[in-house]
């Protein structure tokens, strides 16, 4: 009965402690991989460091950033250690009756995974790298196991797992493939759930493990440029415990769930690349996510006391998660961050949403209720009224003689101060059993240490027998006895911490403990101290009888009165005594309860550790029987690469025979193809020639068409100014209907002002946004300036030694042909200088009246007039190009004389004169083409000018792309001319002069 109602107490002391749970957070920073893309080229700049346990600072610019949370990991912290710190108090509530969350968020490829399952290629249960699930399906399982022990068997609990995803904002089941889209569903009793869902029943961590392992499988992933295989959809991952206990015929159901929550990583398809399926899955997982963060902030304002509406419907994952966010559930976030430079921007948007999250609060309670008929309640309800009853008045002598008016509080004071006593010894038992069960983990740490250090041991003497080495050097039998004398400690470390000598400890000091506090009772001190006093009243009284000899009548009397009211008193004393000694009896039963639970929970825990011993016989010979198939592979691998070796040989001298044959082919081609260049050279500029005659006929057409289309537009201009006027009328004709609907628009105000609410909220989204997007981009304008900058400093320094050798090179040249290269020079420059064509000022002067018009035009049109002054610039430019073009040419005729004075004065004299020829003649219809195309410009700048002063921007920017067209076929034959040029020149024989202009 006792133990009942220590039990009500502390569940009531938990639901009060739970009242107001806020959100934990843990921050758990990835480590650096140069095999990923989320490093940069050759560069691992850090843009975060852990400054503590609890904060983390972010490197941004101006000044960095430091953000606090409830928990920080740095690139080196273990899974056990996130375990310890994220799922274990989480799992131990779900035991009690509390709803529990765990979910991971962060940027794709920042290890959410990995936490939260372990390593893709992990199939190993036990492996030290397995993540959170895996783990809290061991310590849930543990703890049920130890419940039932405890309970002798009066407890049960069922436990039942369901596995989802959320695709593309479907709902699908991971456990039955077959089945289509699953629908959320929400009722009183169940809340929110998956109406259809396969639901496995699992009595171990090692089918929780299998049917987690199932699902996985169906999971949906994919490859990214930042991630191997990044999950494509949300997983939820949801374990249903139900418990039963039967006291008295009264059944006592407990009901709580377990999710555990995988998220898909947010993405910036600059960053992974993505295109078709995958483009529309990264939209899908980043607009989840964007409710996701829409729902923090608004939780957020209802908790400092606004009024907002929580949007939880507008994604199927957050009205999942609506009493995981917001309602009944102890909640935990792992936020996962990058710590390179180039994932900035992704680290600042999750450490702004964690500490968002932060500040939520949920309201957590037991799922808990009774069952039985009627009369078992009600005498369940007159027991635990008599045991308060019991309470109230086992600490007072005579409680009904000494009422005073402070009596009942005195009570009450001393009744709590047992209370506090009572829960301070079960808080030292509670640190005692968290002891021992830390000893037993490094109990189990320093066992799998052992076992690794001989299956090390084991594998390298198998190696030495296969390479044949018999004996040991002394470096190896130095080694091995080092080794043996760490396995030493290690069995010495583990025999002092074994958990069998700290449990005995711990129930010495608690036998201690109980032997103290019966001593220390204060019905038992009080009865010792009645007693005490009664003894030194009666050996008063009787010291005062004996001196008086005769005593009178009256004497007689008064001493038979107070002889009657001491007996009294002894009585009174005796019956105080024997209460005090069945209060000890009472307590002496409790202690043996304690004791036989303690007896079963070291059956319990001897019954695991035996369970360990077997798993680690299990595990070692599952290891022998892989070092066998690996030394198998290793074998068939050896036989395998052999063959693929000869093959590879084999094909080597096919490919040099082949390589041999492709170079005499190629110079086959190569003098067919010289040979075919000489014929088709005249052929060639003939063919230019016609095709810039053709564009001129085309571009005279296309001139005549625009003219006919701008009188068309005219017409149409006058027809837009008739629908203006019709328009303006018809605006006054629903002027006057919105003035007799007034009193409609008073009545929907209020759907304009939660508009306006709702537009306030993506005001200030947009600002976050704005503000993240500029942080991100001055931080990586720094790190593009520094790049730049030293990029600049090697480009200046290959300038200057590129200089510094062609300085030197044309010294040398210089000196030796100064003589011949002037004579030549005086003689044959006259013949190569030509006009250049100087560009036309109205065209220049039809630009600014077109600027001074764009203006003075309303705002819809300056887009359209933004592109016509591009456009012009192009032209302006193209225009200059083709003038530098020229200029090179000039320069070019001249270096293909100096190229011909090294090469001796006669033959070169015979060589420059034909170039010069061919070349002058060639130039001679180069320029009079130029002639023809600048008189072609100065029209067209003529009907640009007719052009800017007409308001249809429309046609003008359509007439000035096709100029743009045409001067890009000009500049293409110009670059056609001068690719002959140069064929002439090489077939010639001088080599062509690369100038750098």
């Amino acid at each position: 009965m006792n133990s009942s109602g220590k039990g009500s107490a502390d569940s009531a002391h938990l639901a009060a402690s739970s009242e107001s749970d806020s959100i934990k957070v843990f921050v758990r920073v990835r480590p650096l991989t140069r095999d990923t893309g989320l490093t940069t080229d050759g560069d691992q700049n850090l843009c975060l460091s852990v400054t503590s346990p609890n904060t983390i600072r972010l490197l941004s610019k101006p000044e960095p950033r430091t953000f606090t949370y409830d928990h920080v990991a740095d690139m080196d912290t273990t899974q056990d250690a996130v375990f310890s710190s994220v799922a274990k108090n989480i799992v131990e509530s779900c035991m009690n009756g509390y709803n529990g969350t765990i979910f991971a968020y962060g940027q794709t490829g920042s290890g959410k995974t990995f936490t939260m399952l372990g390593p893709s290629e992990l199939d190993n249960f036990t492996d030290d790298l397995r993540g959170v699930i895996p783990r809290s399906f061991e310590y849930l399982f543990f703890l049920i196991n130890r419940e039932v022990e405890r309970s002798s068997q009066s407890k049960s609990f069922l436990c039942k797992c369901s596995f989802i995803e959320i695709y593309n904002e479907q709902i699908y089941d991971l456990l039955d493939t077959a089945s289509a889209s699953l629908f959320l569903r929400e009722n009183i009793k169940k809340g929110v759930f998956v109406e259809g869902v396969v639901e496995k029943f699992v009595n171990s961590a090692a089918e929780a493990y299998q049917v987690l392992s199932m699902g996985w499988r169906n999971r949906r992933v994919a490859s990214t440029s930042m991630n191997r295989e990044s999950s494509r959809s949300h997983a939820v991952f949801t374990m249903t415990l139900e418990s039963k206990e039967s006291i008295n015929e009264v059944v006592n159901i407990r009901m709580s769930q377990l999710n555990l929550v995988d998220l898909a990583g947010s993405e910036r398809q600059k960053d992974t690349h993505t295109e078709g399926s995958r483009l529309k899955e990264a939209s899908s997982i980043n607009r989840s996510l964007m409710c996701l963060g829409q729902v923090i902030m608004a939780l957020v304002d209802v908790s400092n006391g606004k009024n907002r509406h929580i949007c939880y419907r507008d994604s199927k994952l957050t009205f999942l998660l609506r009493d995981s966010l917001g309602g009944n559930a102890k909640t935990y976030i792992i936020a996962n961050v990058h710590p390179g430079s180039k994932c900035f921007g992704e680290t600042l948007s999750t450490l702004q949403f964690a500490q968002r999250a932060k500040l939520i609060k949920n309201k957590a309670v037991i799922n808990e209720d009774t069952q039985g008929n009627v009369k078992q309640l009600q005498a369940e309800v007159k027991k635990l009224k008599e045991q308060l009853a019991q309470a109230l008045t086992s600490q007072g002598v005579d409680y009904g003689r000494d009422i005073a008016p402070g009596g009942p509080e005195l009570h009450m004071g001393n009744n709590e101060s047992n209370i506090y006593e009572e829960k301070k010894a079960l808080l030292t038992k509670v640190a005692q059993l968290e002891e021992a069960w830390a000893q037993k983990d490094k109990f189990i740490h320093s066992s799998r240490m052992i076992v690794r250090f001989r299956e090390d041991h084991i594998s390298r003497l198998e190696k030495k027998l296969k390479a044949g080495e018999n004996l040991l050097s002394d470096k190896d039998s130095q080694a091995l006895i080092d080794q043996l004398k760490e396995e030493i400690k290690i069995l010495k470390d583990q025999v002092e911490h074994h958990p069998k000598m700290t449990r005995y400890a711990a129930e010495n000091y608690s036998l201690r403990e109980e032997n103290r506090q019966l001593r220390s009772l204060e019905s038992v001190v009080k009865a010792q101290e009645v007693a005490a006093q009664v003894a030194v009243e009666i050996e008063e009284a009787f010291q005062k009888a004996v001196e008086s000899e005769r005593p009178t009548e009256s004497k007689i009397a008064i001493q038979k009165l107070e002889n009657y009211k001491l007996n009294a008193k002894l009585l009174q004393r005796q019956s105080d005594l024997t209460g005090a000694l069945q209060a000890f009896e009472e307590y002496k039963d409790v202690t043996k309860k304690q004791m036989a639970q303690l007896e079963s929970e070291k059956r319990y825990l001897e019954k695991s550790n035996k369970h360990l011993e077997k798993i680690l016989e299990a595990t070692n010979a599952y290891n022998k029987q892989e070092v066998s198939e690996l030394n198998r592979i290793h074998v068939e691998t050896l036989k395998v690469t052999s063959r693929i070796q000869a093959q590879l040989n084999e094909e080597e001298l096919k490919n040099s025979k082949m390589l041999q044959e492709i170079s005499k082919l190629e110079e086959q081609v190569q003098l067919s193809t010289e040979r075919n260049n000489w014929n088709k050279d005249q052929l060639c500029l003939q063919e230019t020639i016609n095709n810039l005659q053709q564009s001129l006929q085309s571009e005279q057409s296309e001139i005549r068409d625009l003219r006919l289309v701008l009188q068309s537009s005219d017409k149409e201009l006058a027809s837009v100014k008739n629908k203006l006027i019709d328009s303006q009328s018809e605006q006054q004709r629903e002027m006057s209907q919105l003035s007799n609907s007034l009193i409609s628009t008073q009545l929907q105000l209020d759907k304009v002002q939660l508009e306006w609410e709702q537009l306030l909220e993506q005001h200030r989204t947009l600002q976050d946004s704005f503000d993240q997007l500029q942080a991100e981009a001055k931080f990586e304008a720094d790190q593009s300036r520094q790049q730049l900058d030293d990029r600049q400093k090697e480009i200046d320094e290959l300038k200057a030694e590129i200089m510094v050798s062609e300085l030197a090179g044309f010294t040398t040249a210089l000196s030796e042909n100064v003589h011949i290269q002037t004579f030549l020079f005086i003689s044959f420059f006259p013949l190569f200088k030509f006009k250049t064509p100087c560009t036309p000022g109205s065209f220049n002067r039809d630009l600014s009246q077109v600027l001074e018009i764009q203006e003075r035009e309303l705002e819809n049109r300056r887009s359209s007039m933004m592109t016509m002054e591009i456009l012009l610039s192009e032209l302006n430019a193209e225009r200059a190009a083709k003038n530098e073009e020229i200029e090179r040419l000039k320069v070019y005729l001249a270096s293909i004389i100096y190229i011909a004075m090294g090469r001796g004065l006669a033959y070169c004299t015979f060589v420059n004169l034909q170039v010069a020829f061919v070349t002058s003649a060639t130039f001679c219809a180069f320029l009079q083409e130029i002639e023809v195309l600048r008189k072609q410009n100065i029209k067209l700048s003529e009907e640009n000018g007719k052009l800017v002063g007409h308001k249809n921007h429309k046609q003008r920017i359509e007439y000035l792309v096709k100029l743009k067209k045409d001067n890009t076929k000009l500049q293409e034959e110009n670059e056609k001319l001068r690719t002959e040029i140069s064929l002439m020149r090489e077939n010639t024989g001088c080599p062509p002069l690369e100038l750098n202009l």
